[in-house]
Order: structure tokens, then sequence, then C-alpha cells
């Protein structure tokens, strides 16, 4: 631990004199949040999830470090989504490892619309026929995914009278 927060602070100390500013301090707890930190926070993640010590992480590693199966229990839905993420979106390569850029890709993904992910989720869950449109019955069908969704206002939105809707 100690050597890993003397190199997060030497990269948190950009003029290298050995006192920590405000802002180097801040750099130093909250890396994910200074782009000229973003080296330290991937070599960090690659370090607490590469089991093997390869400098790369493998498809079980990746899962691993989210998801442990219990003996006689069935692999949750959500980790069959993982994999395939793995496969085709983290793994950009197709080398079945993610390396640095792909590990920098997947944790500090840069500018996230979350209004649109959140959307794009919603229709995904709710959109039973896969015709990419909503339907009164499949909104009501799923209720429950529309009340816990912050798009929605809690569901409030949903009270409203629309014309899209």
């Amino acid at each position: 631990m100690l050597k890993r927060d003397e190199r997060r602070f030497k990269n948190a100390d950009r003029d290298h004199d050995g006192i920590a500013t405000r802002e180097q301090f801040t750099a130093f707890l909250h890396p994910e949040e200074y782009d000229y930190m973003r080296d330290v926070v991937v070599q960090e993640t690659i370090e607490d999830i590469d089991k093997n010590g390869d400098g790369k992480i493998n498809l079980d590693e990746y899962l691993g470090d989210m998801y442990t199966p219990e003996s006689g229990e069935s692999e949750p839905e959500w980790v069959q989504t993982e994999k395939k993420h793995f496969i085709e979106i983290r793994d950009a390569n197709k080398d079945g490892f993610l390396d640095a850029g792909e590990v920098a890709n997947w944790i500090l993904p840069g500018e996230v619309d979350h209004a649109d992910n959140e959307a794009k989720h919603l229709i995904h869950e709710t959109d039973t026929d896969k015709d990419e449109k909503m339907t009164k019955k499949e909104i009501l069908a799923n209720w429950n995914m529309f009340v816990g969704s912050q798009a929605t206002n809690y569901g409030e939105d949903l009270t409203r009278r629309h014309d899209e809707l």
C-alpha cells in the first residue's frame, strides 16, 4: 500500500516539490477526476484485478472482480451480460485480454450521457417485441423499471399527459 500511495503522490505532485497543494491532494485522493492521473488509475485497476501478474486482465479475472460463484448456485443473468460485454466491447483488439488502453476505456470512459444511457436501458429492458418502441402495455408490464428510474423522475412523469405516449 505504501508503494502505491507513493506512486500516486509523485504523480499528483506536478511541481515535484514534495508538498501537496489543495489540488494536488485532491488529485491524490480522487485521481479519477484528473486527466494527468489517468495512468495511475489504470495501473491500480490492473494491479487490483490481474491475479496472475501478467499485466493484463483475462475474462476470469474480470468476472472474478465482480462475482464469485457459490457451489450449487446458478450463474446470474448479469454475469452472462458481463461476459458478452468483455468479449464484444471491452476487449477491443479481440486478443482475450484487457490491456491498459482497454482498461482505460472501461473505467474512464470520458463524457457519459447518463440520461441517454438510462433511456436506452429502459427501452432495452421493456421493449418485449424488440420493435424499438414502447407501448403503454409494455410500460405497464414493467412499471417497476420506470418508477425506479431517475429518467422518469421516479415515475412522476408517467402520471402527466404526454402526446408522445
